[in-house]
């Protein structure tokens, strides 16, 4: 990895959604810990009552990274027919 690992989780933890998305998808291995850093947020945000951050689409998300996740089978030859 170029960049130290806590570097990089720091730069998540500030980015804004579109950067994250990015660094979502520059970082497969690290996408675990990514999770957990917007969990923990959405926690956070649910505790203050969700007036700290704007709001995230969620679902549209979800929809893209199903979609990549989709691509990538069937390019590697791991969708079951």
């Amino acid at each position: 990895m170029a960049q130290n690992y806590h570097d990089i989780t720091a730069t998540y933890r500030e980015a804004d959604f579109n950067e994250r998305l990015n660094m979502y998808l520059q970082y497969p291995q690290l996408r675990s810990n990514f999770i957990l850093i917007d969990r923990n947020d959405l926690e956070a945000d649910l505790a203050a009552g969700l007036k700290s951050r704007p709001k995230i689409p969620l679902a549209p998300v979800s929809v893209l990274l199903s979609l990549v996740a989709g691509f990538a089978k069937k390019i590697f030859g791991m969708a079951s027919a």
